[in-house]
């Protein structure tokens, strides 16, 4: 018996939101990564062709995208670069009935890119960060 992919349920990044420290949703933001990289070391076995990898540690680091409606956020990073920061990234499409949010804590960021335009489009402001740890407050499945 085979199982039909429902394709309703793959979620619409039109349905995802982010939100500072405070609880309140930052309205401009177009785009928001964060992802998990794990330092590994190869270990050679007698015998075995494959190699095996054993997780040491690792560290967290990511992007948002905002168009730019004030200087707040990159004034505050400029003023003060070594503040840390809380965001929450939430996903949760009507359609699809499930609702992710996950909590990044001590988010640092990289540089504070003081201006940039394109004449004829809209000022987007991106923002590179490193982050210290995350907690999933709501998972989907």
């Amino acid at each position: 018996m085979s199982t039909v992919f429902d394709d309703s349920k793959i979620i619409n990044g039109l349905y995802g939101f982010l939100y500072d420290g405070d609880g309140k949703q930052l309205q401009t933001a177009q785009e928001f990564e964060a992802t998990l990289e794990f330092e590994k070391e190869e270990i050679k076995v007698p015998g075995v062709f494959l190699k095996k990898h054993r997780v040491l540690g690792g560290s967290g680091s990511g992007k948002m995208t905002l168009l730019k409606v004030d200087s707040r956020l990159v004034k505050a990073i400029a003023d003060d670069p070594t503040a840390k920061y809380n965001f929450q990234g939430q996903l949760k499409d009507p359609n699809n009935g499930g609702e992710e949010a996950i909590m990044f804590k001590g988010v640092s960021f990289d540089a504070a890119p003081l201006m940039n335009y394109k004449l004829g489009e809209m000022v987007e402001t991106e923002l590179d960060f490193t982050f210290d740890d995350y907690e999933y407050k709501k998972s989907i499945g």
